[in-house]
């Protein structure tokens, strides 16, 4: 029996206790004249108030009211605006009455320097940021704002590290309703860069160092490059901060930069838990002792004690050994697993270059040997000795990892395998995946995700059928279909037939609407669907899982709770499974 009332009362009772507690007041200030426009930002700004219980207090909430009132009616150009406050006793009432005037506009701004004129590149891109305050624009204080912060920064893009803004000077004609700002800035020198070092110097290796420099020596300066220098240097995880400086320049105009940096506790102890219906509870122990060797490598023991996966393994990352963003690593793990299509233990060595996941576009490869040994299945493969290699293209156009708001994830991997053992054959496996991710309302409170994923493997020699059990499609899982035990969705067929579980395709997809209600509180509303087959023309044969969840933002990452229910009795004979996590499903 399926218990579908179960999924509105549920997302019902998300939405009760995710929604947000009512403001304790309004504000009680009557607010008169202007357009309607005007009055609802007015009333926007003005703070919760108790309503007045006497004429002092309608007076003092007035005068607040009407302070605000001014200094938002000067900002966005209404500098000949009058803003009344008045009071009355009885009943005990403040109120505004506001006479807008005519709103004053922009006349020709100007630029000047305090010292040498950049040159005349530089120059002009300063100078275009006064587009921002055009002659006859309403004169709002913040495009003024905005243009100075876009000129400064265009001398600082140009190669001048040192420019700063002066003092600037805006003029306010009330005979001619208008606002003439006058920039002035003083450049400095262009520079140009040189070496990277760090300070202080014995904790990274001085080759590391140099590695990380991403400008060719005497090039010009770009804030950009010292951005990613930082950035490339704390992704390595042997930092808690770091910071970038400028050496007084050589008689070239060259100018090394200096890295000052506070590197992170030596020794690091990570401890995550995780639970479903389905897959049961698991823990995951990780030590990892920074800086190995000098270069931010680390040398990461890891275990994994979960009801359907045991795991122990030691692997050294070195950040950027391959490049920037691209980290070599190299590692021993020892593994057992016990899906429902059957279990397996089995040792495997790996290399692996791995693109950082904060990279625009992606590649990552890598080698693994393992040796495998299969039980609880009826194929005949029960031994298989493996070497893989792959290869990942992974297009990012999200900004968070954990809880993407906007953008998509376009990923392609490819596995070229040997086997021998029970078989011996060659084959490739490839899969290829989409997400998309876009938010609506006001600071993202609603968030439509999606995703796609295709795979298929094929026999380059030797029968596809001999291809180990886990090497093979399935679907189901917290990650897969919900609802479903861990990959048990596949062509159930096989196991009759006495053949190797598992499909030689897969076909995923989901659809999920996350609302945010509250600074901390959210939940989802999804379905998923998969299946795994043998032939194309099975792939759209879906199973189907739906459900409800909530989401505890915990400042870095959202707490998932998720409640599937599973439309296939052929795959389940749960009525429901819960998944708690950290991360979204996708």
């Amino acid at each position: 029996m399926r218990l579908f009332p179960v999924l509105p009362a549920a997302l019902a009772a998300a939405v009760a206790l995710a929604a947000p507690p009512a403001a304790w007041a309004d504000s009680p200030v009557v607010v008169e004249g202007g357009d309607k426009d005007m009055r609802d930002t007015i009333r926007d700004l003005l703070p919760d108030r108790e309503r007045p219980t006497s004429l002092f207090d309608a007076e003092r909430i007035a005068e607040e009211a009407a302070a605000r009132a001014r200094v938002w009616l000067r900002s966005e150009g209404y500098y000949g605006a009058t803003v009344t406050p008045e009071a009355t006793e009885e009943p005990p009432a403040a109120r505004l009455i506001i006479e807008a005037g005519q709103r004053f506009s922009f006349a020709d701004p100007s630029l000047a320097y305090a010292g040498a004129t950049p040159d005349s590149a530089t120059d002009l891109e300063a100078r275009n940021a006064l587009s921002l305050v055009p002659e006859g624009a309403p004169a709002r204080s913040g495009a003024v704002l905005e243009a100075e912060a876009t000129a400064l920064a265009a001398l600082h893009n140009g190669g001048y590290p040192d420019a700063a803004a002066q003092p600037r000077r805006v003029v306010v004609d009330h005979a001619a309703n208008s606002v003439t700002p006058a920039y002035q800035f003083d450049a400095g020198a262009r520079a140009y860069l040189g070496d990277v070092r760090a300070e202080p110097s014995t904790i990274f290796r001085p080759g590391f160092i140099d590695d990380l420099q991403n400008w060719g020596h005497g090039e010009t300066y770009s804030p950009d490059a010292l951005t990613r220098l930082r950035r490339d240097l704390s992704s390595t995880g042997a930092v808690t901060s770091v910071s970038t400086r400028l050496d007084e320049p050589n008689a070239n105009g060259v100018r090394d930069v200096i890295l000052e940096i506070e590197p992170a506790r030596r020794n690091a102890y990570e401890l995550g838990l995780s639970y479903s219906t389905t897959e049961g509870a698991g823990v995951v122990g990780q030590w990892t002792r920074r800086n190995f060797t000098g270069r931010a490598d680390s040398l990461i023991t890891s275990a994994t004690l979960a009801e359907l996966q045991q795991e122990l393994s030691v692997a050294l990352v070195r950040p950027h050994a391959a490049g920037l963003g691209h980290a070599v690593t190299i590692g021993v793990s020892a593994e057992r697993e016990a899906p429902a299509a059957y279990t397996r233990q089995g040792l495997a060595l790996y290399a692996n270059v791995d693109a950082s996941t904060r990279l625009r576009l992606g590649r990552s490869y890598g080698l693994r040997l393992s040796a495998d040994q299969y039980d609880d299945l009826v194929g005949s493969v029960n031994e298989a000795v493996v070497l893989s290699g792959f290869y990942n293209l992974r297009h990012d156009t999200t900004e968070l990892t954990l809880d993407p708001l906007d953008g998509s994830i376009l990923e392609f991997r490819v596995e070229p395998s040997v086997s021998s053992g029970d078989a011996t054959l060659g084959f490739v496996r490839a899969s290829a995946e989409a997400r998309g991710y876009e938010s609506f309302g006001r600071e993202n409170s609603l968030t439509l995700a999606a995703r796609i994923r295709a795979g298929w493997l094929e026999a380059v020699a030797g029968s596809a059928d001999d291809v180990p059990p886990d090497r093979r499609f399935y679907a189901g899982g917290g990650g897969s279909v919900r609802g479903y035990e861990y990959n048990s969705i596949y062509p159930l067929e096989r196991d009759l037939l006495g053949l190797t579980p598992g499909g030689q395709g897969v076909v995923e997809g989901s659809i999920e609407a996350r609302w945010r209600f509250a600074s901390r509180l959210g939940a989802v509303a999804f379905i998923d669907g998969g299946t795994a087959f043998d032939d194309w023309a099975d792939a759209g044969d879906l199973s189907f899982g739906v459900g409800v969840g909530l989401r505890y933002d915990l400042g870095f990452a959202p707490l998932r709770f998720d409640v599937a229910v599973p439309l296939d009795d052929e795959f389940s004979s749960d009525d429901y499974a819960l998944y708690i996590s950290i991360g979204q499903a996708f």
